[in-house]
Order: C-alpha cells, then sequence, then structure tokens
C-alpha cells in the first residue's frame, strides 16, 4: 500500500451558510467527519492544500486511497478516513465542502473503486469500436485490502469479444457487489460502411420513382365530367402612331 497522506483539520465553531460562506473568504473550507460507531464532526482543512490534492472534475477517476486525519485539540485525535464526497462550485469549481468516512482498520467498507483500460487492443487497431461501459465497481473489504483501481488489460482483445465482471481477478479477500454478468468493456464492429451501402442502394430507388414517363405514353385521360380549361384570348393588337402632318 502507498504512503499514506496526512490531513490537519481544526474544529468548526458554527454552522449555516452566512458562517460557511466566512470560512471560505478566509481560505478554509467547511468538512465533516462520520462513520460507522462514530459521533459526527464539524471541521475545517485549508482550501489551497486541499485545491493542490484533489483536482477539479478528476474525482471519479481518483484512486481509492486512506488518508490520516489529524484534529488537534481534540484529544489528540487521529482516524484513518476516506474521502465520501466533495462538493464544489458549479462555476468556479472551487471546493465548498468535503465529507470525510471514519473507518476501523478490522471492520468491512464498502467503496467504489476505479476501472482502468490499459493497451490498444487488436479490434481497434483492425477498426472496431472499444466501449468502456462500467466506469467503477463497488467492493466490500479491509479498509487497508482495498486495490487502489482495477486495471483490465484489452491489448488481446478482438473485434466481438467481451470482457465481463466475474472475469475480473481481484484480491481473494475482495468482495465485488456488481452483476457478475455485467459488461465492463467490449469490442464491437464499426457499423458507417453498412449504413453507407443503405443508403446508396436506396438512392437508385428513389431515383426511378422520379424518373418521367417513356417517349409515347398516353397521359391519363381526364376524369369523367371534367371540363376543359377555355383557351385564353388573344391580346388586342396595338393601334398604330399617327403620322405626322
Amino acid at each position: 500500500m502507498s504512503q499514506t497522506i496526512t490531513i490537519t483539520a481544526t474544529p468548526r465553531q458554527g454552522t449555516g451558510k452566512g458562517v460557511n460562506r466566512k470560512l471560505r473568504a478566509q481560505g478554509v473550507i467547511p468538512a465533516v467527519v462520520y462513520g460507522h460507531k462514530y459521533k459526527p464532526v464539524a471541521l475545517c482543512v485549508k482550501a489551497l492544500e486541499m485545491e493542490k490534492m484533489f483536482r477539479p472534475g478528476h474525482e471519479d477517476m481518483q484512486d481509492y486511497k486512506l488518508y490520516k486525519l489529524e484534529v488537534p485539540g481534540m484529544d489528540a485525535q487521529e482516524n484513518m478516513v476516506v474521502i465520501k464526497d466533495i462538493q464544489r462550485d458549479p462555476v468556479k469549481g472551487k471546493i465548498q465542502h468535503m465529507d470525510f468516512f471514519a473507518v476501523h482498520m478490522d471492520e468491512k467498507i464498502v467503496v467504489p473503486v476505479h476501472v482502468r483500460i490499459v493497451g490498444k487492443s487488436i479490434g481497434v487497431k483492425n477498426g472496431g469500436i472499444l466501449r468502456h461501459i462500467l466506469h467503477e465497481i463497488n467492493v466490500k473489504s479491509l479498509p487497508a485490502e482495498v486495490p487502489p483501481h482495477i486495471d483490465i488489460d484489452v491489448t488481446a482483445m478482438e473485434i466481438g469479444e467481451s470482457i465481463h465482471v466475474k472475469d475480473l481477478k481481484l484480491p481473494p479477500n475482495v468482495q465485488i457487489l456488481c452483476d457478475p454478468e455485467a459488461g465492463v468493456v467490449n469490442i464491437i464492429a464499426p457499423t458507417v460502411i453498412k449504413e453507407e451501402t443503405e443508403e446508396a442502394k436506396a438512392a437508385p430507388a428513389a431515383d426511378a420513382k422520379a424518373a418521367p414517363a417513356a417517349p409515347g405514353a398516353k397521359a391519363a385521360p381526364a376524369a369523367p365530367g371534367a371540363k376543359a380549361a377555355p383557351a385564353a384570348k388573344a391580346a388586342p393588337a396595338a393601334k398604330a402612331a399617327p403620322g405626322k402632318k
């Protein structure tokens, strides 16, 4: 397991939008820590440190990681936590609030683990299209035994082949909670050429419907009782200009 990163927090006095707005203006982010058999505690963490540690828009691709949360002034309280939630400003992307989930190292937890695609498949090289269907998988395990991510090597995959949840190889102490038959990744054949061929076949048929009548073909007879349109009257001849006297 990689080296554990320490996050230092301080107890937060007061709650509500007004208090949190003032805290953000001072360069700190409101946060909370909670967990199984753990009383929730309102905290503050430094905004600059958190912004460097957690890039905007990449929370779903973060590796699973345990953090050491230190809260000075609370009986030297030290907890192992995972990031439960990060709330951001929808426009600026700045962190607005963080949730830490305290874990017990001897108690199993359920967490999502990110699925990564490794390599370029033979099927893609031959014109196929790779579809990454399942981007994360929920697992159950002791906190220290959860893998940071799940790698799937697609190098040998041909067009038409799939990898399902049941095909994944994980440590024996890690339980997968997803449907074993669910597809994770597959390689499908391209359909653009087939669609163009069908359109090309449809074009001559459309042209045939719009083709003019063959030479010598008789026009369709008028409906019974229909009168022929009267011929247009000729315009009166212009009068000659009078001659000069």
